[in-house]
């Protein structure tokens, strides 16, 4: 067995999905597509098998975040996910590195350095009964987004997240459902982006500048999916048991955990995450 770690390539996705399948997670080969279009990333390989990846992507220039790292069941404990780590670290060495941990890798990542921020709360169902559609306040609007609300999207979420992710968002814009609420002002107070991955929909980034227009945002979204399977992760404890009264039950609470100086929110806020490992 010669094992080396290089670049990964789309050649290497079937692979990558078939680890993802040993931890029963539920990515589609077009997820992972999406994924490293937009990022980069790290496999294990034996000559032509791949027995181990790690992905990452950089949100502008001082944050980046990690997924998929996963190591074959045959290599583990054997250091082999020290070396997926490192390798992504050293590309993102000038970045705050944000990951989300399973209850396998949460020693390894506390061992380089990361520490624990909060917990995400994963709610779905696989199948939504029906959500009424928000009621609005006087002069409030919902409506599907447009190219020329790309740098309010990009701002709010920078607000919310530090990151800038307007080659994303420029993406999310043509491949998803993307939808604004805008005040009496037409002042952007959120964005809710709904999209097909893994067994149905997800419904996330979700941003909001207070929690009541999140809440309008996620009815919104809900109320077109009856009958589907939907997935929210959320990073906001207090939002989780309203998510449950509308139908989607946390089956998961993965921790969220930081390499290095954790972002402080200006004026919005992460109510749903992208997925948990683009955050």
């Amino acid at each position: 067995m010669t094992i080396i770690l290089r670049n990964m390539t789309e050649a290497d996705l079937p692979q990558v999905k078939a680890l993802t399948q040993q931890l029963q997670w539920p990515h589609r080969l077009s997820d992972l597509q999406q994924m490293l279009q937009l990022g980069e990333g790290t496999v294990i390989v034996d000559g032509t098998r791949v027995l181990g990846s790690a992905m990452g992507w950089r949100w502008g220039d001082r944050i980046a975040s990690l997924g998929v790292v996963i190591v074959a069941e045959a290599l583990r404990g054997q250091g082999y996910g020290r070396q997926l780590m490192r390798n992504m670290l050293a590309r993102f060495s000038d970045c705050q590195v944000r990951l989300h941990a399973t209850e396998m890798g949460h020693g390894l990542y506390e061992k380089l350095g990361f520490v624990v921020t909060g917990q995400v709360m994963q709610h779905q169902t696989r199948q939504l009964g029906d959500v009424a559609a928000p009621l609005l306040p006087a002069g409030w609007q919902l409506r599907a987004g447009e190219n020329g609300d790309l740098a309010a999207l990009t701002a709010l979420d920078y607000q919310a997240s530090g990151m800038v992710r307007t080659r994303l968002l420029t993406r999310l814009l043509t491949d998803a459902s993307l939808r604004v609420l805008l005040d009496e002002q037409q002042q952007m107070r959120g964005f809710a982006v709904t999209r097909r991955f893994g067994h149905g929909h997800t419904v996330g980034p979700l941003l909001a500048t207070n929690e009541a227009s999140a809440k309008r945002l996620v009815s919104d979204a809900l109320c077109r999916l009856a009958g589907e399977f939907v997935r929210l992760d959320t990073p906001v404890s207090r939002f989780s048991p309203w998510l449950t009264e509308c139908g989607l039950t946390k089956v998961d609470s993965p921790v969220a955990m930081i390499h290095g100086t954790p972002w402080q929110p200006q004026g919005a806020q992460t109510f749903g995450l992208m997925s948990q490992a683009m955050a």
